[in-house]
């Protein structure tokens, strides 16, 4: 499969190029006029397959299975929401999914977790001969348009962030309520066994507009209002930047000594929590828990500075993406909703499940 990602001039570029630099080289036409070209060359690829008699049939109906298969080899797109590491998991789906159905999947990651980054792929997916895409949409409210835009062009899936109002055929990834309540329950449970019932609590993001984190913090929230005592702060932002992630948990741990809970609510802010945590000189260090499965947050686990992480399944966001794809485009129904689960990860079962992950990653 091949990975893509926006260049600092915000054109879409291979993984390898973007990191060697050559990009700066050879994207300098405006994005006005790349659109244009791509447009031209698709709309004279499809006169020539009118006229040859070979027009393929669009997708109708929502998860009903498009009326007429492509011919060749199908090309998706699988366009993630930032460029955690957490995304590798899911590319070793995709790369199963590509092997084990014949297709071809290209990744986009935008870089700094941006709207407008997801919006430029979606551009250029439209005219550049994909049969379907899947995307986590950061915004699904400012982006529901644009989806429902590509959706009548190709098949749209939706994973680990929903956009529930689109056009899309099947989201694919975690119940966040009941994910966020998960985490609230294994919190309660922490924070009874320390005896620590009565404090603030703070919760950490990249973006709260994000239905994951909509989601997420719903079901949070629900859990933990069943121990009384509790302040939930203000929810803290960082935008995808990790040093701001840092300074957010330096920040809460300074300013709140009666802080008793934090909780990360994307991968990379259980690592950062339980960074800050150790290095910091307060004594009464508060519970942490987490989501997703970072080395550095299941070490901190396996040591007992964090007391929990949720973890969902992300090859199954990959490898499910691509098959519902493929399975639509062949004319099969797909689900509406297709729950991937999640596990509750501690340090009695830490081990079992860190054994289990090296093996996939290989």
């Amino acid at each position: 499969m091949t990975r893509l990602e926006v260049n600092r001039n915000h054109s879409v570029v291979p993984r390898a190029l973007a990191q060697s630099g050559a990009t700066r080289d050879i994207h300098r036409a405006p994005a006005w006029t790349r659109r244009a070209v791509l447009t031209l060359a698709v709309g004279l690829l499809a006169l020539a397959c009118k006229s040859g008699g070979e027009q393929a049939g669009a997708a109708e109906g929502n998860a009903q299975g498009a009326k007429v298969e492509n011919s060749g080899t199908k090309k998706f797109a699988f366009i993630t929401s930032n460029s955690s590491d957490f995304w590798k998991i899911a590319e070793k789906g995709i790369q199963k999914a590509e092997k084990e159905f014949g297709v071809k999947v290209e990744m986009f990651r935008p870089l700094k977790g941006e709207v407008s980054d997801q919006q430029r792929f979606l551009e250029d997916i439209s005219v550049m001969g994909y049969d379907g895409v899947a995307i986590s949409p950061i915004n699904p409210e400012s982006m529901t348009s644009l989806l429902d835009k590509v959706s009548d062009k190709m098949p749209v899936i939706t994973h680990d962030s929903d956009a529930p109002t689109s056009k899309r055929i099947s989201y694919v990834g975690t119940n966040n309520v009941l994910a966020g309540r998960a985490a609230g329950e294994v919190a309660i449970e922490a924070l009874e066994a320390a005896g620590k019932t009565k404090g603030k609590v703070a919760l950490f993001v990249g973006r709260i507009d994000m239905q994951n984190s909509i989601e997420r913090r719903q079901g949070v929230e629900q859990a933990l209002s069943k121990l009384g005592g509790l302040e939930i702060l203000p929810v803290f932002l960082d935008n995808g930047d990790r040093a701001k992630a840092k300074k957010n948990v330096e920040d809460a741990l300074v300013r709140y000594p009666d802080l008793v809970l934090t909780i990360g609510l994307w991968s990379y802010n259980g690592p950062v929590i339980a960074g800050t945590v150790r290095e910091s000189a307060r004594e009464d260090k508060p519970v942490i828990v987490a989501f997703d499965e970072e080395e550095e947050l299941l070490k901190a686990v396996e040591d007992g500075l964090a007391y929990a992480t949720i973890v969902q399944k992300p090859f199954e966001f990959g490898y499910q993406s691509v098959r519902l794809l493929e399975a639509y485009k062949t004319g099969e129904g797909v689900p509406k909703v297709y729950d991937t689960g999640i596990d509750t990860i501690t340090k009695a079962n830490v081990g079992e499940f860190w054994s289990k992950l090296k093996e996939l990653k290989k």
